[in-house]
């Protein structure tokens, strides 16, 4: 336990890179009755979630993990995006950020537990 002040966080989507993003979403929606919430095609992002609640993003996965078998990472939001990421750094993990898009009005960074297991934060400001 940490003898510096509490950093509420809260859940958000669990987020899929994908591959192939179109392919993915059509999937999701097909197999699972996903619906389309909110689509970025900038991005390209798109948020999902079922009748029942389930919220799910896919992302397009950066060239890096255009390999990889399958990445899903936990993603959640905080009000201040820095002080998370400065506690995970002083905790033994590593991080990335944060930093801000100033268009969309919102913080974001990322960070990997000691064992690598990766992680995105942002702001409430993200849509």
């Amino acid at each position: 336990m940490s003898d510096s002040h509490p950093i509420p966080i809260r859940p958000r989507e669990t987020v899929i890179l994908a591959r192939d993003f179109e392919h993915l979403v059509t999937w999701y929606q097909t197999a699972l009755d996903f619906r389309v919430i909110k689509r970025f095609d900038e991005l390209p992002y798109a948020n999902l979630e079922t009748a029942g609640g389930v919220a799910i993003g896919i992302g397009s996965a950066p060239p890096e993990l255009a390999h990889a078998d399958a990445t899903v990472v936990p993603q959640i939001e905080t009000d201040d995006v820095a002080a998370l990421l400065q506690r995970v750094v002083a905790a033994g993990g590593a991080a990335q950020g944060p930093e801000r898009d100033a268009a969309a009005g919102f913080s974001f960074g990322s960070f990997r537990d000691p064992e690598g297991n990766s992680w995105w934060v942002v702001d409430t400001g993200c849509p």
